[in-house]
């Protein structure tokens, strides 16, 4: 009885054989970190990786704004890229610099933590991309991560269900914050009534949601006419 013979394999092919315009298809599908580590594979995928056309997609993509064709011409849009980076890192460590200088035990002024919004807002060409790389980090504290979810949301006008992806999809989903609201008492026939104080605790995947919207809306108003005093407040649980 003759057995049955299962069928010759194939011979295996190598990635480095692939046609050069399919290498800059996959290589212009990847982000960032997955086309430098697929350019360390090989030279041919190196070459693919550093294609012009591949940084073009993703400078344009993080920084749909700009217009640097230009530049591009005598840098290449890959340097171009590391470049625009390297900008934008040192823009947004100088606003993560005032909140930091301006946290006491762990609590934030209502003045400070708008004035870093509006920073943010000021700059040109910043990108949500920009927010998850430089603001949604474990190395920062909360409050940080919560400055750019905010920008990302009043300023980018990045869709809630977005930025929840992205805090989760950098751990932070779990990251707490305390806001508390101090409205003055007012007087009232020559008698000051007691003052009134509201604290929303909440984390900052909550954030994302209808109560967050309502959240954001009170840290938006800050302090009016110094009736209210507000202060965002570290959850220290997760660090």
């Amino acid at each position: 009885m003759e057995l049955s013979r299962s069928p010759a394999p194939l011979p295996a092919g190598r990635w480095a054989d692939l046609p050069e315009d399919i290498a800059l298809a996959i290589a212009s599908r990847l982000q960032e970190a997955d086309v430098c580590a697929l350019g360390g594979c090989s030279r041919s995928w190196r070459s693919a990786c550093d294609a012009d056309c591949v940084w073009e997609g993703l400078f344009r993509r993080r920084w749909p704004a700009a217009a640097p064709e230009a530049e591009s011409r005598v840098q290449g849009w890959k340097a171009l890229y590391i470049n625009q980076h390297k900008r934008m890192a040192i823009a947004i460590s100088n606003v993560v610099e005032i909140v930091e200088s301006s946290l006491h035990n762990g609590s934030l002024e209502a003045e400070y933590y708008l004035k870093a919004i509006a920073h943010l807002a000021m700059m040109t060409d910043i990108g949500f991309l920009d927010v998850q790389f430089f603001l949604f980090s474990r190395n920062h504290s909360a409050i940080i991560n919560l400055v750019g979810l905010h920008y990302a949301t009043a300023s980018l006008h990045v869709p809630p269900s977005e930025i929840g992806k992205a805090i989760q999809a950098c751990q932070l989903a779990d990251r707490m914050v305390c806001v508390n609201l101090l409205k003055l008492g007012r007087w009232f026939y020559g008698f000051r009534l007691p003052d009134e104080t509201e604290s929303h605790k909440i984390s900052l995947s909550e954030l994302t949601t209808a109560e967050g919207a309502d959240v954001l809306a009170i840290l938006n108003r800050g302090a009016v006419h110094e009736v209210f005093r507000l202060r965002i407040t570290l959850v220290d649980t997760n660090k």
